[in-house]
């Protein structure tokens, strides 16, 4: 009597099937661990086809077939192991890990591409910005400096990174949307906007969103401002400034520098004629200071 046991084949099929998975994942760049998870009921098909094969071949023979379950074990620590590098792989933890240790930080300065802003345009809208001082222009333009964080493997890879455009904008209808922008290539490498000074149309609108530090050189504006979600507010006027500063916080506390605030419900400050606005929402610290 002979025995068969049933999995080995299965096995075989499944490392093959898996190996080519990785591989084509790292030429394509399609998604392993998404392929994986759709593709893993194949190994009970192929386990129950390798059963039929068995029954249908050796039918006219004394053989007993038994299930190998070694190999099928196997089976399953394979797949449990394969899912779980593909996650770590896919998750960015290897790039960060990779990062951390393949790379050198470098601190580079870099002028942000300009943007040309046209007559249609009403308001500017700056978002998810990290350190960031404004000031005015007189020109019709975007434009200013940032101080980087560039990871990469080599001084000549720093340049590359760098050289990229660090800021993107979108236009919707009479909105200018501005972003700061992370570039990362295929060597783990990055860069990101450390610090942003940018300077503004002075007749335009601005809101500022999602900003940790913003710095504010308010000089010769003539626009309406909104700050919203920014941790820490640091204004500085001129004597002449003509501003009302409307600060929504839960108390004085949070309201500094070295002009005189009035509260009631809400922080404010006005300076001369106080025709221009400043609105400040969802801040941890405001200070204002007069020069």
């Amino acid at each position: 009597m002979k025995i068969k046991r049933v999995g080995t084949i299965s096995m075989s099929i499944i490392l093959i099937l898996f190996g080519v998975i990785l591989f084509m994942s790292q030429i394509n760049e399609f998604s392993a661990l998404s392929m994986v998870l759709k593709l893993w009921p194949l190994i009970l098909i192929l386990i129950g086809l390798e059963v039929l094969w068995y029954r249908y071949t050796t039918k006219d023979e004394g053989i007993v077939i038994k299930y190998d379950l070694f190999s099928i074990f196997v089976i399953l620590v394979i797949l449990f192991v394969n899912v779980g590098m593909f996650t770590i792989r896919e998750s960015g933890i290897m790039n960060k890990f990779n990062s951390m240790f393949l790379t050198v930080n470098y601190d580079m300065d870099k002028a942000i591409n300009e943007y040309v802003i046209d007559e249609s345009i009403n308001k500017i809208i700056i978002d998810d910005a990290n350190n960031m001082a404004i000031r005015a222009s007189e020109d019709n333009k975007i434009s200013g400096v940032s101080r980087m964080n560039v990871n990469a493997a080599t001084k000549e890879e720093a340049n590359e990174l760098a050289s990229l455009d660090n800021i993107r904008y979108e236009k919707s209808g009479n909105t200018l949307y501005v972003y700061t922008v992370n570039n990362i290539n295929s060597n783990y490498g990055n860069s990101n906007i450390r610090n942003l000074d940018i300077f503004l149309p002075e007749d335009i609108d601005v809101e500022v969103m999602n900003c940790y530090n913003l710095d504010l050189i308010f000089n010769d504006f003539n626009n309406k401002w909104t700050f919203d979600g920014v941790n820490n507010v640091n204004i500085r006027l001129d004597k002449i400034s003509n501003v009302t500063i409307k600060a929504f916080v839960e108390s004085i506390d949070y309201l500094s520098g070295n002009v005189k605030w009035s509260f009631n419900k809400f922080g404010e400050y006005v300076n001369g004629d106080g025709l221009k606005a400043i609105n400040i929402l969802n801040s941890n610290n405001i200070t204002v200071n007069e020069v």
